[in-house]
């Protein structure tokens, strides 16, 4: 086999913390793009196979898709590691059957920054903060058909019920406020203890007050919410998504907020990103819809923690050792068969 200890940077990772990490416990880098170069650059697949060459891990940037294409033709790859949580620019199914090991970084800097972020979205949304700030802004002032509505008692629906929306719930212990979850692969014993009641997404878009998504982007999840779902939800109801902009139909979504069929919504992810000046969501009243480019979960913390971690994965599969942050565990037989025997 080629070099053992080599990992490749398919572009810039701004702190270039996982990059010394790894220069300093001896492993050969290969670097993509530099930042300048970076910006508008996308691969082409046979472009990213010669980045790749013989490198045994692949750190790749939040844009570049890493196929199943890619994944088979280069011989040597081990692992594919991210330093964020998503990781569904990767064909993780191909990865699994051809023993490749695919890792993220799920660190509390992570996903307890988007849960805060997520809450304050919430307060947004209820207390119609932006409304109010533009109508100020304007030369308006307060009048009685623009308050704000109470939080306390209100029923929020949690899709995803993992560790963000988990935390969203305990950030908001102590409102007095009831809480709906829908996820398959959660159990109604394991967030008892949360108070939240698990019912089906049918049930929890026509009762709650608040809908808030944090899903993978899956199969399943891939535009699971159209114009259907969203005739479901109240007139007086909100959406938040913190997750991945690809679970709406963003069409949909705009045809719903300018049709008065939701109350609001509050996005920080698009199904296209950066997000493109036709994109209809962009023609929706902005004090119905509060728009933040990808951003508003992050914090210096998440992204040192996020790099850090991803280091340590590399580091753990270079040794033979599959870490803990495997997001593909059926694919660790295979691997361990390929390359550390």
């Amino acid at each position: 086999m080629a070099t053992q200890r080599k990992v490749c940077f398919t572009g810039p990772t701004r702190l270039k913390l996982a990059e010394d990490i790894l220069h300093n416990a001896g492993c050969e880098l290969v670097m993509g793009k530099n930042q300048d170069d970076f910006r508008t650059y996308k691969y082409e697949r046979r472009e990213l196979v010669d980045l790749i060459g013989d490198c045994a891990v692949v750190f790749p940037s939040g844009r570049d898709i890493i196929g199943g294409e890619i994944l088979d033709s280069c011989e040597s790859l081990q692992a594919v590691v991210k330093s964020s949580i998503g990781i569904e620019t990767v064909d993780v199914d191909a990865a699994t059957d051809l023993g490749i090991l695919c890792c993220n970084s799920p660190t509390p800097e992570n996903y307890m920054g988007v849960a805060e972020a997520t809450v304050g979205l919430m307060v947004m949304q209820f207390k119609r903060l932006k409304f109010n700030e533009e109508l100020l802004r304007k030369g308006g002032w307060k009048e009685p058909q623009n308050r704000g509505s109470l939080m306390m008692g209100r029923t929020i629906g949690i899709i995803g019920v993992g560790r963000i929306g988990r935390n969203v719930v305990k950030r908001l212990s102590g409102w007095d406020m009831k809480f709906l979850g829908y996820d398959p692969y959660v159990s109604q014993e394991t967030v008892a203890s949360l108070g939240i009641k698990m019912v089906s997404l049918e049930e929890l878009l026509q009762e709650s007050d608040l809908v808030t998504i944090h899903v993978v982007l899956t199969r399943e999840t891939r535009k699971m919410m159209q114009l259907p779902q969203l005739r479901m939800m109240k007139k007086t109801a909100y959406i938040v998504n913190t997750s991945r902009g690809q679970v709406f139909n963003e069409a949909d979504l705009a045809q719903a907020l300018n049709e008065g069929i939701i109350a609001g919504a509050a996005l920080d992810v698009f199904d296209e990103e950066p997000t493109p000046m036709d994109n209809p969501l962009r023609q929706v009243d902005p004090t119905r819809l509060t728009m933040t480019p990808h951003i508003i979960g992050n914090n210096p913390g998440s992204l040192e923690a996020g790099q850090r971690l991803a280091a340590q994965s590399i580091l753990s599969i270079l040794d033979g050792k599959a870490p803990d942050t495997v997001v593909n565990p059926k694919a660790i037989a295979q691997w361990k068969e390929r390359f550390c025997s």
